[in-house]
């Protein structure tokens, strides 16, 4: 009888520490970023950290925070923007805080429903988020591209899309964050698009805009623009520009702006190119990511390497975390791809 009563106990206990085990495992898994595309991704200059939000994975649209910590991704527990794709998001240096402007509430593509965009700006700030209310604002949109001008101490942002029953129409407006004010700036510059790469070049110490999706989609060589803005006024480079690239990925750090992936016209690819000298120049790389676009990339200042992570290439939806180091790239962390479901998009 004791005998029993003790083999009792002992299966009472291990059937506790088995449930203790699920359940950590649980918690693990619910830590797991996995995959992920049309997320947003900012470098902290003070934190010294990378940052992720919202997105979708392959069957769902986000609303939750990351940072890299070392060379894992951990979640930043915090209230604040709703879930959405195609946010616009950067350090705002000079006032100390991550802002995120719009977005759309579906997971892929346009929808019938306006309502889907957003055009809410949000600040990060003392590890809390906070709804700025504001008069004067862009409109809803998604896809528009915003970048922090160290110069000049302001946020930019320029163009996205918005929907017209079942309609892209595309934008080609320029506006101004200065503190908590939204103001439009009257300056001609690049047609209406949305999808571009926006970095501040840290040698022509100018803003740079680079392609995207025009009204007219024009691909193929010689297509690619390039333009600089000083805060003021937007100008076309006299260069020889390489083939237009919609939705690619690419920030400025140790010299140049890196970009990476994007559609041309016909598909996702996986070329890695530099401006430096205002040229551009195609990198031939190996190893080197899979073709992707809808992918992040920030220039991780205090690990002197560029951060690359996700995106998808039409079927899949990518979750391996790449690094960009001394011209080669180098994989940091590995994540299975995963197919993404039927949305309806």
């Amino acid at each position: 009888m004791k005998f029993r009563l003790l083999l009792t106990k002992k299966f009472h206990l291990l059937f506790i520490i088995f449930n203790m085990l699920c359940c950590l495992y649980c918690y693990s898994q619910s830590q797991k970023l996995g995959v992920r595309n049309a997320h947003a991704m900012v470098y902290h200059k003070k934190a010294k950290k990378v940052f992720l939000f919202g997105g979708a994975d392959e069957k769902e649209v986000k609303s939750d925070f990351w940072k890299l910590k070392g060379e894992k991704w951990k979640q930043v527990k915090a209230n604040g923007p709703t879930a959405r794709t195609f946010p616009a998001m950067v350090y705002d240096e000079k006032n100390d805080r991550i802002i995120l402007f719009g977005g759309n509430r579906v997971l892929f593509g346009k929808s019938t429903s306006a309502d889907n965009l957003l055009n809410d700006t949000w600040e990060f700030k003392n590890k809390k988020w906070r709804k700025i209310a504001m008069e004067t604002k862009p409109s809803p949109r998604a896809e528009a591209s915003m970048v922090y001008d160290p110069v000049r101490g302001k946020v930019y942002l320029f163009g996205g899309y918005y929907i017209d029953g079942e309609a892209y129409i595309k934008l080609g407006d320029t506006w101004e964050l200065d503190g908590n004010n939204w103001r439009q700036i009257d300056a001609e510059g690049p047609s209406a698009r949305h999808g571009v790469l926006l970095s501040f070049e840290g040698n022509l110490q100018q803003i740079l805009l680079f392609g995207g999706s025009t009204v007219n989609r024009d691909y193929g060589e010689d297509t690619g623009e390039s333009w600089t803005f000083d805060g003021t006024k937007w100008t076309k480079l006299p260069i020889h520009q390489p083939a237009n690239i919609f939705n690619s990925s690419g920030t400025f750090g140790n010299g140049i702006i890196l970009r990476f992936g994007g559609w041309n016209g016909e598909g996702r690819i996986n070329e890695s190119w530099a401006f430096r000298d205002s040229q551009w120049e195609q990198m031939t790389l190996s190893p080197a990511p899979e073709a992707r676009n809808h992918s992040g990339l920030v220039w991780d200042e205090k690990n002197d390497r560029f951060v690359l992570y996700g995106g998808h290439d039409g079927k899949n939806i990518f979750g391996d975390t790449w690094v960009f180091r001394g011209n080669e790239w180098h994989l940091l962390l590995d994540q299975p791809m995963l197919e993404r479901v039927g949305n309806g998009h």
